[in-house]
């Protein structure tokens, strides 16, 4: 269940928001640019933080306040729209963190199969390494992942009158990276995309106020479309053989487009177009 509310004020939401283990999806790769050698493993565990700037941060903003004021007054259409945008960014790349483990596996020589969960999604993947250090100067990889979030979001209060009753959420990205290695480090960069289509239906709960004689209300809504993750990232870990930790930074710009329904009736696009920072940190193995 989606549950959102401010306790005090929009900073103190969001920064509740922020620090829950979240939806927002994993963008890091936490990997070389180069894979294991035949029969050998890569490993990562670590973290991303997602800090959403631009339209999410501000219908959130605007929403939690909103919902400090269903408390006194009744809500106008265009308020309780308001809501639901906040809840709709939230749901597709809130402020969060979000932590990962994978592990990659080259079956044969430069084609490595990858599996990775992250908070409340898996992703499988594959990497084919087509440039190598030793005979092009530079290690080069382009791969192909496929993700689906298969638990409940983990979202912490942030508008309590919002109740996320189901979702469903897929990904395709695709990791292209460059970069080289040595015995005590690794380098990497490249472009960063990612498509993913969502769908969720949300129950809008808002209590009887007895004592201020507010009128309780509760419609149902639902949320769905699609969105593109477009940007480059860059890392770099330092260590010694088997085990090095790492530092990744993703800068992508959010694109998306989405449908709100209520009561099945299309009642607004909503557009969550936003710049994304993710930085990552974590360890990073080969054996």
């Amino acid at each position: 269940m989606l549950v959102l509310r401010s306790t005090s004020t929009p900073f103190c939401a969001l920064l509740a928001s922020f620090l829950a283990a979240g939806c927002a999806p994993a963008l890091s790769s936490m990997q070389p640019a180069h894979v294991a050698p035949k029969g050998h493993v890569q490993a990562e565990i670590g973290m991303d933080v997602s800090v959403p700037t631009g339209p999410i941060s501000d219908v959130i903003d605007v929403a939690t306040v909103l919902v400090d004021a269903a408390d006194d007054r009744e809500l106008t259409q265009a308020e309780v729209d308001q809501i639901y945008a906040a809840a709709g960014g939230l749901f597709l790349n809130p402020p969060s963190v979000t932590p990962h483990i994978g592990v990659g596996y080259t079956a044969v020589d430069n084609l490595e199969i990858s599996l990775r969960f992250a908070t409340s999604s898996i992703r499988l993947g594959g990497r084919y390494q087509f440039l190598n250090k030793e005979r092009h100067g530079v290690d080069a990889t382009v791969g192909l992942g496929l993700g689906y979030y298969v638990l409940p979001l983990p979202l912490g209060d942030t508008l309590q009158i919002i109740e996320l009753e189901d979702f469903s959420r897929y990904q395709v990205d695709i990791p292209i990276a460059f970069g080289t290695h040595g015995s005590w480090y690794r380098l990497w960069g490249g472009p960063r995309f990612m498509y993913t289509h969502f769908g969720t239906s949300l129950k809008l709960a808002i209590p009887e106020v007895v004592s201020k004689a507010i009128a309780g209300r509760t419609e149902l809504a639902s949320f769905g479309g699609n969105a593109f993750y477009v940007g480059g990232q860059g890392g770099v870990a330092v260590g010694y053989k088997h085990v090095f930790f790492g530092f990744e930074l993703t800068l992508v710009q959010l694109i998306s487009s989405g449908t709100l329904e209520v009561l099945a009736k299309p009642v607004r696009d909503l557009d969550h177009n936003s710049f994304i920072v993710y930085p990552a940190l974590g360890f990073m193995g080969e054996f």
